[in-house]
This record gives structure tokens, C-alpha cells and sequence, in this order.
């Protein structure tokens, strides 16, 4: 059978609910983002999307995709796909993982602006439906956080979670994670956009966070089931992070990189956009302090991000600590200035001995007011 006149053995598809045939179209092999809403855009509903691809003529819509240099190709993929759609098998997965399929224009699906690149479909899992009615708030930022970075983050993600927001983030190493950790510890909802298929937990260190979110609320894909983490993906997800967001917190950044791209898509699409200034000498903020000489909006306070939400700010119970203890511990702590430190930067600004200042570092450790991080003590 030639790529021209392949047809599946589905390709009448005549008891496919839409939701089946969307999650069939997102399967198939090498599908990516702009291929989706081409046959999307083509066919606007997924059953007749799924018929004309099972029918073989995939190639006629993915000629805006592809481009059309690539005729013999996007011929040999239409035909790929008419023998690999299987919307039977699909349905069994999505039943044994009792994932949602959302669909553009229709009740459920979360962006309700007409943005051109938003997926056509999208596959949910989770207990928390809900988290979808909410303001949603998109916390990101660098993977390699400062240990300041990570507390303001889940510090962040506590406030908005106990003022009602649902807090949106990418499952990243860093401030994403530090963001959904904060608002699972307030017992708030979360939704995490994943560039993988949402049986794929990328990084494998976030297996447990991946329980949570989906015990507390969603995972969001537009990847097939069994998608790897493959790099062009991740800056390709980091839109629909913006788009799901009533406005975007750059909390740690560099000044290039995904968070930046999602700084931009949330720009394009008219969010508010929240950046964390950050110390001159902190690389981990450049990419902050550059937004806001940009324009976007300080934050300062999380009171005022809440209340731009029409929300209303709780106050934080922080965890009783003891005092500082007079003497080396309240020297050493001064001589931090509030900012990271060596023992020897320590050393020199106090005047102590190495010894007296590991001691003093110590006992402020043991009492939560520094905590240890490659090499630098960090006041909390």
C-alpha cells in the first residue's frame, strides 16, 4: 500500500466521543504542538480531525506545519499515522488512567482567550478539577535557585495558596518546584504543566511532588502518553504556563533561558507580569532586575500581587524560632548583612576565628536563622 492511499482499519471512526479522538490525534507518532493545531485548525472537530487522518489525508493540512519543501515527507507521515491511529487503545488508557481530555471551546478548557497558539487539546490528570476555577497565578525561574530564591518562592506559593489562588508552574528543578511545594503545604491548588506526557515524570527527583500535584490538583499535557523529555518541548510548554495565568511571578532568573520565554508569552498574551528585584551581585537575579527595567512590576510585597487579584491576603504563622543568642551567633548574623557569605568573608567582617565563627554558624543553623548551601551560609 503506498504512503498516498494508506487507510486505517479505524477509519470510519463512527462511535469515537471527541474526547477519545482528540487524545488519539495528540498519539500519534511525532506529533508535535504546530502539527496538532494544524490538523486542528483544519478540522475543528476532533472526530472528523481523526477521520481524515485514519482516511490518510493528513498531509493536505500539514503542509502549514511542515512547509512545503517537505511534500514526500509529510506524504509518508500522513500514511504513518493512518496505520497508527488507534483510538480503541487509546480510550483503554485513558479510562485505566482516568485521564480528562479538554478541549478547545468547549466547557473545561482553561484558556478562554482566542490566543493562536493555544493547544487544541489538552490531557489532565488529577483530583482537583477545581484548581481550574480559581485565579491562577504562574510562579517560575531559574532551575539553579539561591537558597533565598527557593524560600521566597515557597514562601510565595504559601500566600497565594491561603488567599484562594491556584499557583501554576512547570514541575521544575528550583523555584517551580519550591512554588507547588509552598502551596501544597497551605493546603492550596496547584496545576503543573508538563513538557513530557503526564506518565512521564521529568526530573526523576520529582516523583513524589508528581503524587502531590496530582493528589492536590492538575497535571496539564499536550504530549502523547510515554513523550520523553525532549528539549524543544520545554520552551514550546512555557506558553501554556502563561496563558493559564491571571499573571506570571518571575521570582529568580537568569537572563536567558525558559523563564524568559514565558516572561515574553505572558507579555504577548496581555498577563500581568510580577518580577523579584534581587541584589546586583546575585547572578540568579539579573534576569529579574532586567524585567523590571523593563517594566515589569516590582514585587515587593505579596499583599499587593494578591490584591491586584481581588483576593484577600492571610497572615503567615511562621514557625516559632528562638532568639539569637547574643555574643559570636548575633556578630555572625550582622556580618551577613542579609546576603550569602563564606566563613572567611565571615572571618574577616567579625573579626572572630575560624573556629568561633563554624561554632556561631552552627548554633544559628541549629535555630533556623542560616542554613548551609555550596559552601555560603545563607540567612532565612
Amino acid at each position: 500500500m503506498t504512503a498516498d492511499v494508506a487507510v486505517s482499519r479505524h477509519a470510519d471512526v463512527p462511535a469515537t466521543r471527541p474526547t477519545v479522538a482528540a487524545a488519539t490525534l495528540v498519539q500519534l507518532p511525532r506529533m508535535r504542538p504546530d502539527r496538532l493545531r494544524a490538523v486542528a485548525d483544519r478540522w475543528p472537530d476532533p472526530v472528523a480531525a481523526l477521520r481524515a487522518v485514519c482516511r490518510g489525508r493528513a498531509a493536505a493540512a500539514l503542509v502549514h506545519a511542515d512547509g512545503p519543501r517537505s511534500d514526500a515527507g509529510r506524504r509518508r507521515l500522513a500514511a504513518e499515522w493512518a496505520t497508527a491511529a488507534d483510538p480503541d487503545a487509546t480510550a483503554r488508557v485513558l479510562a485505566r488512567r482516568s485521564t480528562r481530555v479538554l478541549l478547545e471551546g468547549r466547557p473545561g478548557y482553561p484558556i478562554e482567550d482566542p490566543l493562536p497558539d493555544r493547544p487544541p487539546y489538552l490531557l489532565a490528570e488529577g483530583e482537583g478539577l477545581e484548581a481550574l476555577d480559581r485565579p491562577r497565578v504562574a510562579v517560575v525561574g531559574t532551575r539553579a535557585a539561591t537558597p533565598h530564591g527557593l524560600a521566597d518562592a515557597r514562601r510565595l506559593g504559601e500566600a497565594l495558596a491561603e488567599a484562594g489562588a491556584t499557583v501554576v508552574s512547570g514541575l521544575a528543578i528550583g523555584i517551580d518546584a519550591a512554588a507547588h511545594e509552598g502551596a501544597l503545604a497551605a493546603g492550596g491548588l496547584v496545576v503543573g504543566v508538563v513538557a513530557t506526557g503526564p506518565d512521564v515524570v521529568y526530573p526523576r527527583r520529582h516523583v513524589r511532588l508528581f503524587d502531590r500535584v496530582r493528589s492536590s490538583g492538575l497535571l496539564l499535557s499536550e504530549a502523547g502518553f510515554g513523550t520523553p523529555p525532549e528539549p524543544f518541548r520545554f520552551p514550546i510548554r512555557n506558553r501554556i504556563i502563561a496563558a493559564l495565568a491571571d499573571a506570571v511571578v518571575v521570582v529568580e532568573a537568569k537572563v536567558t533561558g525558559g523563564t524568559r520565554s514565558t516572561a515574553g508569552h505572558a507579555l504577548d498574551y496581555g498577563r500581568d507580569l510580577w518580577a523579584q528585584p534581587g541584589s546586583v551581585r546575585n547572578p540568579a537575579a539579573e534576569g529579574c532586575n532586567r524585567l523590571v527595567a523593563e517594566g515589569a512590576l516590582p514585587l515587593l510585597d505579596h499583599a499587593e500581587l494578591i490584591e491586584s487579584l481581588d483576593l484577600t491576603p492571610r497572615g503567615r504563622h511562621d514557625p516559632a524560632r528562638p532568639p539569637v543568642p547574643a555574643g559570636a551567633p548575633r556578630a555572625v548574623l550582622a556580618a551577613c548583612g542579609g546576603e550569602a557569605a563564606t566563613t572567611d568573608q565571615l572571618v574577616g567582617r567579625t573579626g572572630l576565628s575560624p573556629a568561633e565563627v563554624a561554632t556561631a554558624a552552627a548554633i544559628l543553623q541549629k535555630g533556623g536563622h542560616l542554613i548551609r548551601s555550596r559552601g555560603t551560609w545563607w540567612p532565612t
